[in-house]
Formats: structure tokens, C-alpha cells, sequence
């Protein structure tokens, strides 16, 4: 099935990544010099002029500067230039890191995750945003429903709900009042990861059906990690292992994947078939 879509979804991400920046810099007091925001940026389109021009393929560069933004939004650090080899790792994993001429990883997902194994200097700050940001999260990520199609968002929705029931069921299982779970699930990184990492077409299995088993996979693996393993923000982790079944599922479940229309910037085309 073929959907025409207003405009490309990523440029309403985009805004949406700008506002929090902007908001959490200016009413939050975020550590984010602008010095931060010149190297992210500039070392995730050096990284892509480059990788484009190595491989002889067009230089498209709207990716990367939501690649860029998810990390500064997610990602902390006193030394800015581990937020820089984040960028680069996760421009660099997109040429590299691919099978049958897709990527595997979510790009911003495997820099934060990488730089975040390789030292301690690095953190997400799980409540950083505070309760008064978790709403318009949340209405932003449902935003691009209309954007993207229900079948896109399938993975996001699916992980959400089965993310919650995890916590919530075992709060009732453990006679934890259930002010736990909801403090939870009240979670500006967890909603930002949900919306605009797991949501992202083209690291996701293309069948509806797929999706949404991938969704739930991704939450069981990531309560796992957090209450087996005691590992903080785990969902980063769990989509990490998680990549590469999408390739397996993809075989399970034919369906023609997501391409970005890059020929016309006012009408770009969704290509799913599920």
C-alpha cells in the first residue's frame, strides 16, 4: 500500500527535537553548551558528507540531524566530544553495519549505547525532564500517528503497553504500591526512546504483525535487563540486541519495506505493504 504523506514526518520530528532542546536548555537549566551542540552536529554531517561521498550516494542530511538531536537530548556528558563519537558512531553504523542494503541498528540508539559501555563518563538522565514535559511527550510521540500511519507506530504502541503491563504486574506481584510503576513509566528518556528511536521505519520489521511482536519483544528484554540485570534505562539496551531479529523477522513475515521519498521534499512517499 502506498500512503502520501503531507509532508516528510521527519521534519515534524525535527521541530519536535528543536522544542525540547530549546525548552530544556532555556526552563530546565539542561548542561548543554552550544559548544555541545556545534560538535554533535558537526561530527555527524562530517560523518556523512563523508560515508556519502566514499560510497558515491546522494548527500542526504535530514537523518542525520535527527540522529544528532536524539543524542544531545538523551545523552549527557561533561566532555562534549563523547557526545561527538556518539554521532559519528551512529552516522558511520548506517554504511557499515547493514544487511540486503538496510542498516541494522537504530543510528542514534547504537552511538548512545556504544559510548555509554565505553566509559562512565557518559549518562542518561531518566528524569531529568520532569513530570511537567511527560504529557507533551506524550502528545508529540502520538503526533506522528498521523504523520507515519498506525501500521508504522505499531512497534512504539505495542512496546509502550506491554512495557507497562511488565511494571505494573510486577508491582502486584510484589505488593509494591503502585506509585512504583507509575513513577516508572513517568519518564521523559523512556517516551523520547518509544516515539523517536523505536518508531524509526527503517530499523523496524516491515509486516504489521512483525511490528507489533517486535514491540512486545523489545519490552519483555528490556524489563529483563532492568530488574535481572539492575541496568538503568535499559530499553536502550534491549533494542541493541533486538536489531538484528528484524532481519529474521523479515523473512518470517515478506512485506515491502519503508523508503524515504527523497526526490521531492513537499510530498514525500511511505512505502509499506502489510
Amino acid at each position: 500500500m502506498q500512503k502520501l504523506l503531507a509532508f516528510d514526518p521527519r521534519y515534524y520530528q525535527l521541530v519536535v527535537q528543536v522544542s525540547l532542546l530549546g525548552w530544556g536548555m532555556v526552563f530546565l537549566q539542561f548542561p548543554i553548551a552550544w559548544q555541545h551542540i556545534v560538535i554533535v552536529l558537526g561530527c555527524a554531517l562530517i560523518a556523512q558528507w563523508a560515508c556519502t561521498t566514499y560510497k558515491q550516494l546522494p548527500a542526504v542530511y535530514l537523518s542525520s540531524f535527527n540522529t544528532s538531536l536524539s543524542i544531545l537530548l538523551l545523552l549527557t556528558a561533561q566532555n562534549p566530544w563523547w557526545l561527538g563519537l556518539a554521532a559519528v558512531i551512529a552516522i558511520v553504523s548506517k554504511f557499515v553495519l547493514r544487511f540486503e542494503g538496510r542498516h541494522i541498528f537504530n543510528p542514534s540508539n547504537i552511538g548512545i549505547v556504544v559510548v555509554l559501555l565505553l566509559t562512565h563518563n557518559v549518562w542518561v538522565s531518566s528524569g531529568k525532564w520532569g513530570h511537567e514535559l511527560w504529557l507533551f511527550l506524550l502528545v508529540a510521540g502520538l503526533g506522528l500517528i498521523p504523520q507515519v500511519g498506525g501500521k508504522t507506530m505499531l512497534v512504539s504502541i505495542s512496546f509502550l503497553l506491554s512495557y507497562a503491563a511488565l511494571l505494573f504486574s510486577r508491582a502486584w506481584y510484589l505488593g509494591d504500591p503502585w506509585a512504583i510503576p507509575e513513577h516508572q513509566m513517568n519518564n521523559g528518556s523512556l517516551l523520547l526512546f518509544t516515539f523517536f528511536m523505536l518508531s524509526d521505519p527503517k530499523t523496524t520489521p516491515a509486516h504489521a504483525l512483525a511490528r507489533l511482536l517486535y514491540g512486545v519483544g523489545v519490552a519483555i528484554v528490556a524489563a529483563l535487563i532492568q530488574f535481572k540485570l539492575y541496568v538503568p534505562n535499559a530499553f536502550l539496551y534491549a533494542l541493541v540486541l533486538m536489531s538484528p531479529l528484524v532481519v529474521v523477522l523479515n523473512r518470517w513475515f515478506p512485506a515491502q519495506g519503508f523508503e524515504w521519498n527523497t526526490d521531492s521534499l513537499s510530498k514525500p512517499v511511505s512505502r509499506y505493504s502489510a
